[in-house]
Formats: C-alpha cells, structure tokens, sequence
C-alpha cells in the first residue's frame, strides 16, 4: 500500500473540497466554480482552455517523452437541492448543494494534477493527460457538449478514467463494475385529460386524479411481472401533478417518472408496455391519455482491458482486500459518452467514515463524505494514470 499524502497536501485538498462545497453552482452556470479551477491550474502553471461545452475547463499535463493520449473527467455541477446538515463548510448559494460528491471529484482531479508535478512525471514520464472538468452531469449531457465542442476531435485519446463517490463504501475501499457499470436513463412525461367539475358530484366529471394513481400502482407490475427475474430495471414517478383546490376535481394531471435499464432490449419493451398500460387505463376511465418518453444517458461499459488495469493499481494501492468488482448501479452517468468513444472505466470511491458507518446515500439534503477520500483518490488515480503511460 501507498503511503498517504503529505499533511500540506491533504490539507490543501480538504481546503479546496470545501470552498466548492460552498459554492454550488447548477449545469451550464458552474462560471464561479470553473474560475476557481482555472485559478488552481494557473497556479500549478498547467495550461488550459476555458468556456468549453459551455463552461468547461480543459488542462493538458505533458511529459517529455512521446507517449499515449488518456483523459480524466471530474464533473462540476451541483444539485437544485437545499442542505440539511450544519457543517462550518455549508452551502452559501440557497437552494444548491454538492450532494452528489462532485465537490471531491474536482478536488481529486486537481490533486492528480499536483501529485503528478511534485512527482516529476513532466521530467520522467511519457505522454499527455487530458483533465476534462465538465459541467451539467446532472441532466445537461455536459460530456455530450464537450464532446461536440469539437475540441477533442484532434486528440487521440485511447482510455478515459473518472472516480465517483460511493457512499457505501468506507473510506479507502473502492468498487468496479467488470463491463456494464451504469443504468441508462430515460424521461416520460404521462399527460391525462378528464373533465373537471365540482368534487361534490363526480359523476359529472371524468376524474384524472384516480386514473393516474390507478395509472401509478399498474405500472410497478412492468417491471416484477414483465421481466424475467435476473434482468434489472427500475420505473419510477418522481412527480404527480394535478388540482387546485380540495373540491374541484381538475380537467389535467400530469405523471413523471424516471426509467433505468441495463439493456436496449429491456428499454424498449418496457416503453412498449409502459404506452400499453397509459392506454388501458385511459380508457378504463373514459379520458385522453399521451405518454412521451426523452431518451437519457446510455448505459456506461466499462472496458474490461481498464478494468483489470485499475484493479491491479488499486490493489498496490488500497491492499487487494480493499477492492470489490459487483453488479452495475442503476443510476445513470454521462460519463458514458466518453466510454463510447474512447473507452473508459468508472471507479466507485468510498467516502463514508468507519467509524459511523454508512448513513446518507448520493443526492441527500445531508450527504457529506469523509475528505480522506480525497487522499486516497489522488493517491490512486495517480498511479492508475502513470501505469497506463508506462504500461
């Protein structure tokens, strides 16, 4: 195992985390947070290019020798979510919070780059490392834009790396998935048209409210009963508008959800069957019905050639006992379009205190990590990135 960070450097990082904690800025809008990385990379005298994607930031690290193109994302965005939990380090913009643990994973990006130059690998390493901070992962397609920025269209690129927190996990394990590692994300928008009235006579109305929530409990039957038992897949509603008033039974509701499958074959049956069932119930209840469904995030592969890679350097790392491959994360990532055109591997980094346990998950008003995580991710992904180079 690798020894931990020097106290300057951990203490500079734990610094760092917490002033983006602090200043959480939603996708497209990071500007406070992206000058604050370009200040950082200034200081480390890294070059960079702002404004990419929207407001994206790009740093190259070159060594002296020729060598292979990778890249390291770490996204910027933070949640439209109020903060719970009272730490000295609270959010300062109401109605925004890190509480998906991109905080660390800029902070972790920027140690990477620190750790590299203390290290000398400009002098004695070979190759470039593109250090992608990208905005609007939650929802924006951030990676999408940067992509078709057409900034990288001259970059040879051949394997992309990215940490994420992963609150399970105690601080100093991590988790990979061997291929498939995250879900796909789709939108549906259900639009139910009745006829309003007085709550005291319904039947003068035709009432959108009770066929929706009919609408809510049939579609939990797609996925138990629609899909053989060892396939994944998650359908949920988010959001049940309708009404204005306790006795008026209103003329709209409107149902939003979220769907999660690991395959396109899955996707599209359970979109099939999902408009089945909004047209049964529509006419069960005598009302107009639309479902529309925007297509998300793909599924994110991990390519097992980084898989085994990272695997290896993390056990060197962490201690093999320390490193845990399992089953993919229905939750989507963007990420996955840097996979899809160069290849890459995502890495679960376990962030919760030993002491206390596992307490709040990802996109919690109280969701915190412990910041020795952000040692341990630099550690690793430092050498991650140095023993592909060499490798």
């Amino acid at each position: 195992m690798s020894q931990k960070l020097p106290d300057d450097f951990f203490n500079w990082l734990v610094e760092l985390r917490r002033w983006f904690h602090q200043f959480p800025e939603p996708a497209y809008k990071e500007e406070k947070t992206a000058a604050k990385i370009c200040e950082v990379l200034e200081g480390l005298k890294v070059p960079f290019q702002s404004g990419v994607g929207g407001t994206g930031v790009v740093a190259k690290l070159c060594a002296k020798q020729k060598g292979p193109v990778i890249a390291f994302r770490a996204d910027m965005d933070a949640l439209p979510l109020e903060q719970g939990n009272t730490v000295p380090y609270k959010s300062q913009n109401e109605g925004f919070m890190h509480a998906c643990g991109h905080d660390g994973h800029m902070t972790i990006a920027l140690g990477v780059i620190r750790w590299l130059i203390e290290n000398r690998w400009r002098q004695n390493g070979s190759g470039e490392i593109i250090f992608i901070f990208q905005p609007a992962e939650e929802g924006g397609a951030g990676a999408m834009a940067m992509l078709e920025s057409g900034i990288f269209d001259s970059e040879p690129v051949e394997a992309a790396f990215a940490g994420h927190m992963y609150p399970e996990f105690p601080v100093g394990h991590i988790g990979i998935a061997p291929e498939v590692s995250n879900a796909a994300a789709d939108t549906f928008i259900i639009r139910l048209k009745g006829k309003g009235g007085h709550g005291a006579y319904p039947h003068h109305c035709k009432d959108p409210i009770v066929a929706g929530a009919h609408l809510v409990t049939q579609i939990q039957s797609l996925i138990s009963r629609e899909l053989p038992p060892h396939e994944s897949a998650v359908l949920s509603i988010g959001r049940f508008h309708a009404g204005t008033a306790s006795n008026i039974i209103p003329e709209n509701a409107v149902l939003e959800g979220t769907l999660r499958t690991l395959n396109s074959e899955v996707r599209e049956q359970i979109i099939k069957r999902l408009q089945d069932v909004v047209q049964s119930v529509a006419r069960s209840f005598n009302i107009s019905a639309t479902l529309e469904v925007m297509e998300g995030y793909p599924v994110l592969v991990n390519d097992p050639r980084l898989v085994k890679h990272t695997l290896a350097c993390a056990g060197d790392v962490l201690g093999t006992d320390n490193v845990h491959t399992g089953l993919p994360k229905m939750g989507a990532e963007d990420f996955s379009y840097f996979c899809q055109k160069w290849g890459g591997v995502l890495v679960g980094l376990g962030c919760h205190d030993p002491r206390k346990g596992f307490k709040c998950g990802l996109h919690s008003p109280y969701f915190d990590i412990d910041e020795k995580v952000l040692d341990v991710g630099t550690r690793l992904f430092g050498q991650v990135l140095i023993r592909y180079m060499e490798n």
